[in-house]
């Protein structure tokens, strides 16, 4: 067997490229020294590389390091205007466009509204058209730097075809998202769960930063999780691992709208709630601040089956940190007041000191960051493609 030096050598440059690339984005702020400490690379060897970082414009030289002794070394940083993408949310409530930074600052917006039982294709055409108005109103400088198309959708989506095998809230199935706007647009694009997206972004730009093994629960109309392990998104056979929302924790109880009794959601989410008390989520929050006791009940069921929830995961997962996130976090915050309490009626004792409990940083412009820290994360990760 001969090999095939000139492309294993272009695969190594290529590796530690993005590894280096990788690293700056993580420290954000980070020295050639430091760098070659971390990856036991020759002080020369970094120094080329980061050269052609600088030249690419993907890097930028930003002050200098503290305290030590001797010449003070340049720190190094991702240069935010080096390149950009397109982060798109689609959800019931409407669809969102953004042109993201490489770290995660939202720099021009633009939104629609839809209807959900619009025929599937018809609303991409429009999500085509939109993208295409936005990058109009762009200097043109921007839209050569753009990366890639990211968009977050909630449902079962394949990866990484980008397939919509069935997404509730709109009614579809088995719609061919990635493959048809690549088609319409000159872009590649990414497709991916809203929470995997979220989780992303807050790795990559809020209070996940610091985990590299990290769980999420989301929690607004539905429930979904996901999890990363040693900084590597878990997707499980079907691209469905963390569907926590429909793991039965009574058999015996509520119907949910899968069809099955007692999962999970049917006691936490926002839509099963307003269902079983029959008024919106607001006045069953004004409710259970009056301790009204009906709502009382409601509500502390709801915390102690988040609890019975967390507990599991971290069983299964064993994270070191668990993001808490969705609309019902953002709007009634009161779900999760003591819900640690809530965790350790259940936890399994040596378990019990080993995580942390997690909000997000980011916010309401989670969607569209988390979109395009889909595009990012794949970026920056070292492929098998030829170079």
């Amino acid at each position: 067997m001969t090999l095939n030096l000139r492309y294993d050598q272009g695969r190594i440059r290529k590796y530690h490229y993005f590894m280096l690339l990788s690293l700056i984005q993580k420290y954000k702020k980070i020295s050639r020294s430091q760098l070659a400490k971390l990856t036991k690379m020759s002080n020369t060897s970094v120094g080329k590389i980061i050269k052609n970082l600088i030249d690419d414009e993907l890097v930028i030289e930003a002050g200098q390091t503290d305290g030590e002794i001797g010449r003070r070394a340049a720190l190094l940083e991702i240069n935010p205007i080096g390149s950009f993408i397109i982060g798109v949310e689609m959800d019931k409530n409407g669809v969102k466009i953004a042109i993201v930074t490489l770290t995660g600052e939202v720099i021009r917006e633009r939104q629609f509204a839809f209807d959900p039982d619009q025929e599937p294709y018809r609303l991409l055409d429009k999500l085509g058209e939109e993208i295409t108005i936005l990058l109009s109103k762009m200097d043109s400088s921007i839209n050569k730097k753009i990366i890639a198309i990211g968009i977050s959708i909630p449902g079962l989506i394949t990866w990484p075809e980008g397939k919509a095998l069935r997404v509730p809230q709109f009614h579809w199935e088995n719609i061919n998202i990635k493959a048809y706007l690549e088609e319409k647009l000159d872009f590649v694009v990414y497709v991916d769960n809203h929470v995997r997206t979220v989780l992303l972004a807050e790795s990559l730009y809020g209070n996940m930063r610091n985990y590299n093994n990290s769980v999420c629960i989301y929690i607004g109309s539905g429930v979904g999780g996901a999890a990363m392990v040693n900084g590597e998104m878990l997707r499980g056979h079907r691209n469905t691992l963390g569907e926590i929302g429909h793991m039965i924790l009574d058999p015996h109880g509520t119907v949910c709208d899968c069809g099955r009794l007692g999962c999970l959601q049917t006691f936490i989410c926002s839509s099963e709630l307003e269902k079983q008390a029959q008024m919106p989520m607001q006045e069953i929050f004004s409710a259970y601040k009056e301790r009204e006791d009906w709502a009382v009940k409601l509500i502390n069921r709801a915390q102690s089956y988040l609890g019975l929830a967390i507990s599991n995961v971290i069983c299964i997962y064993n994270p070191e940190a668990i993001l808490i996130a969705g609309p019902m976090i953002e709007e009634f915050p009161i779900l999760i007041d003591n819900i640690q309490d809530e965790v350790n009626k259940y936890i399994w004792a040596p378990l019990s000191n080993s995580f942390h409990l997690v909000y997000p940083e980011i916010g309401r412009s989670s969607g569209v960051i988390g979109a395009s820290a889909l595009v990012l994360n794949e970026f920056l990760r070292f492929t098998n493609d030829d170079v």
